[in-house]
């Protein structure tokens, strides 16, 4: 039966540890420019680079034509996508969306893939999800539609036209025909705005404002804010453009880190991540950036152990390792050593990983409740040979219900752990008090509430 989603618990390996709380970009394997090449980067303020694109495949129902330079006056979204990219895929119907609010405020999106025309052609054909299927055949139930075809050609034409106006996009290629869908497999137009604003994720879009120059960049589905800012001429440049330097120094930063780590210097990438924080100290979005990738580099050789078959030793370098590290990665470590406790079977032990959990200076309630729903998927089957480490998750969530928030998923999964436990009325207690709380009101935790009741009034 499906209970309440949890998000898995942190699982330490290097790609998961540097893209952890980033947004729903696609990442494709490009280097970003180093922190040397910073004077070069494109960025805020700058002039926008003229398009060269090679294929224009939409244009807006006739409405635009294609562009090279920006007409002065106007305004530009310009986006990269891909066809491989499932978060460019979600954001078309967004672009479309925005493309018709601003039909008439002097706006063009522009979207620009830099694979093969065939390729993006292949994937404009392919149907909506819902779409109605053009093959299956719409008859009577007595099978005699001809006279309905009939009855329909007889329509006048406005009303035909009417009909074809309103029609729901039924494949990608009608969807993304309300913008400028494009391709450029040479890639000049993605080089000369991603590669060098040092934006590495796919979708992302460039805001070029009514006097050429780039106004704002980010994710496609946050660009309604500024471009209405934009075109109304209020938008901040300014203000953005401080916080938008700060993000493109960081990625510049980790780029010239991760070769290092690459080329196997991890002593000298190390070195180079404790400057790095002195000179962010305020900083705490390139501190928590930086702690994730210290953290990935000093536990590559515990995954090495770990990979050769010599778990023992791996826990051993992890208990090591959790002496010299900050709390947080201490936590995050303390969440591995549980896996591979789990994985060992070895029960006593990683319930008192648990208890170190729970006990950490500033413990994660959100961390807390993972590896307590983990407990409970582990123990389900057979919870009396889990005993140690049941009571120890229910410790656990106990100490996460001490922080305020919204604990309906806590209360939730300590009403699981107890009902493990054979306490049918505190369970009972407990749905009751996670449906008190919005994300504890959903219909699968009633459902829980009612299955809970059903085995009391069946065990009664």
């Amino acid at each position: 039966m499906f209970m309440q989603i949890k998000t898995c618990a942190f699982i330490l390996c290097v790609g998961q540890l540097l893209v952890a709380g980033l947004p729903a970009f696609a990442r494709p394997q490009e280097e970003t420019p180093t922190i040397q090449e910073e004077s070069r980067l494109l960025t805020i303020g700058s002039v926008a680079p003229a398009i060269d694109v090679e294929h224009w495949i939409s244009d807006g129902n006739g409405a635009f034509q294609p562009v090279t330079t920006f007409e002065s006056g106007k305004v530009y979204v310009v986006e990269f996508w891909a066809t491989w990219c499932g978060p460019c895929i979600a954001s078309m119907p967004h672009l479309a969306a925005t493309q018709a609010k601003h039909a008439d405020d002097g706006v063009q999106i522009i979207s620009i893939s830099d694979e093969e025309l065939e390729t993006v052609r292949t994937f404009l054909a392919r149907k909506l999800p819902g779409a109605a299927d053009d093959d299956k055949e719409d008859e009577d139930d007595d099978g005699d539609d001809d006279d309905e075809k009939d009855e329909d050609k007889e329509k006048g034409d406005d009303e035909a036209k009417d009909d074809e106006k309103d029609e729901t996009p039924q494949t990608y290629g009608q969807l993304t025909s309300a913008y400028c869908l494009t391709t450029d497999p040479d890639s000049s137009v993605k080089n000369d705005y991603m590669k060098a604003a040092a934006q590495n994720g796919i979708p992302t879009c460039f805001i070029v404002g009514k006097t050429g120059e780039i106004e704002w960049i980010g994710h496609p589905m946050s660009v309604d804010e500024p471009l209405a800012e934009v075109i109304q001429g209020s938008w901040n440049r300014e203000v953005f453009e401080v916080a938008f330097k700060k993000s493109q120094d960081r990625a510049a930063l980790m780029s010239k880190i991760m070769k290092k780590m690459r080329s196997g210097d991890s002593d000298e990438a190390l070195k180079d991540i404790a400057d790095a924080k002195l000179a962010a100290a305020d900083d705490i979005e390139a501190i928590a950036d930086l702690n994730r990738l210290e953290l990935s580099i000093q536990v590559a050789p515990i995954m090495a152990k770990i990979r050769s078959g010599d778990v023992e030793a791996g826990i051993k370098l992890v208990d090591e390792l959790m002496q010299t590290v900050s709390p947080e990665q201490r936590s995050q470590l303390s969440i591995f050593k549980f896996r591979l406790l789990m994985q060992q079977e070895n029960k006593d032990t990683a319930a008192e990983a648990i208890n170190q959990m729970a006990n950490e200076e500033n413990a994660d309630p959100k961390r807390l409740n993972d590896v307590a729903w983990q407990v409970y998927e582990y123990a389900k089957e057979a919870p009396d040979d889990a005993k140690s480490i049941v009571a120890a998750a229910v410790a656990a969530t106990e100490k996460a219900l001490e922080s305020p928030q919204d604990n309906g998923y806590v209360w939730d999964t300590m009403a699981h752990l107890v009902q493990l436990q054979g306490d049918l009325d505190r369970a009972i207690e407990l749905q009751v008090k996670a449906l008190e709380y919005p994300a504890g009101a959903t219909p699968e935790m009633k459902a829980y509430l009612e299955q809970l009741r059903k085995e009391k009034a069946e065990k009664n």
